[in-house]
């Protein structure tokens, strides 16, 4: 049925439109509704499209959860808790996890992880869904968003730093932000600081908790070792509490350590490798001669004082820094 034209009104917007005040702001009110119903509408069939359009590497099991065969990963989605969700908004903050299984097929206790998808204003929920399966499908990409850290967390559960299916990604991710080279026979990683440094990883060490960590100053051609084992030696800071942290951290060091607190950057860390750099080291100088520091009151990220077996092993490494930066120690 075609719409009676309304010249007034076209001409002269709402001013001319009939009926009260009232009953013109609940014809509004419907017609937003019906809108974004529409709008669902179009991005549900999308949903539809993107599923279809993918059949070989996305399909419906007969417990109506959808598998995506990511590049990186298999990821089971439960489709119908999803649809709830869209159904009732109030009743979630967020999506549900996703089962995360080895890309060598489906397990009985998969991992899980919680993608975020970064929503825009008025964006229809299922224009948020699509996202998120187009996410996990093209995950070779999407896992290094900053936002996926959880996704980057599951995915490190399950294959570690061994040759994977993570492994021709993160090479070129490395490779590019930190000229990053992975050894796979020795199990080694080495990549550039700041300052002519460069820095070297072992990970396949089944006695250690955490990574050896090994650096090479400018003209040498042999490494030093910074920690055996990173994640006892060190108080645990957040900086360094897994590969990427790790990288990200040490490929702005030692340069990126000035002016650092014992807050930014994990304190022992900090001090052993101002130990062996001069110029970080006179910029620890008034720090730890200050009459108030004393390193029993340096705080964990928990807000708790470190223990006192590493805050001894920082004093020790205090008369080091001093000792480098040329300060007495009878005046220090």
């Amino acid at each position: 049925m075609s719409e009676e034209f309304d010249g007034l009104g076209a001409l002269f917007g709402d001013c001319f439109r009939e009926g009260t005040v009232q009953e013109i702001r609940r014809d509004d009110m419907l017609d937003s509704m019906l809108n974004i119903a529409k709008s669902a509408k179009v991005a549900a069939r999308l949903v539809t499209e993107i599923v279809e359009e993918h059949e070989d590497r996305m399909q419906l099991d007969q417990e109506g959860h959808l598998i995506i065969v990511g590049r990186l990963a298999i990821y089971r989605v439960d489709v119908k808790s999803f649809m709830g969700k869209f159904v009732n908004p109030f009743s979630y903050n967020s999506f549900d996890v996703v089962e995360v299984h080895p890309k060598t097929g489906l397990v009985k206790e998969p991992k899980s992880a919680c993608v975020q998808v970064r929503h825009q204003e008025n964006m229809p929920a299922y224009d948020l869904f699509a996202g998120y399966l187009l996410g996990l499908l093209n995950d070779e990409v999407s896992w290094l968003h900053e936002s996926l850290s959880p996704l980057r967390r599951t995915l490190f559960q399950i294959y570690g730093l061994a040759r994977s299916p993570l492994s021709p990604s993160m090479e070129r991710h490395f490779a590019n932000t930190v000229g990053g080279e992975f050894d796979f026979v020795n199990d080694t990683f080495t990549f550039e600081g700041t300052n002519g440094w460069s820095w070297r990883l072992h990970y396949g060490l089944p006695l250690n908790k955490g990574y050896r960590i090994e650096y090479q100053k400018p003209r040498q051609t042999w490494w030093n070792l910074l920690f055996d084992d990173h994640e006892k030696e060190t108080t645990g800071h957040y900086s360094v509490c897994g590969f990427f942290e790790v990288v990200e951290h040490l490929g702005e060091a030692p340069g990126g350590l000035k002016g650092a607190s014992d807050w930014q950057t994990d304190p022992i860390l900090l001090r052993k490798i101002a130990a062996d750099y001069p110029a970080l080291a006179k910029s620890l100088v008034g720090k730890i001669t200050s009459s108030d520091y004393s390193p029993d009151e340096i705080y964990t990220d928990f807000e708790e004082p470190i223990d006192g077996e590493k805050a001894d092993i920082i004093k020790d490494l205090d008369i080091q820094v001093l000792q480098t930066a040329g300060v007495p120690l009878a005046h220090a």
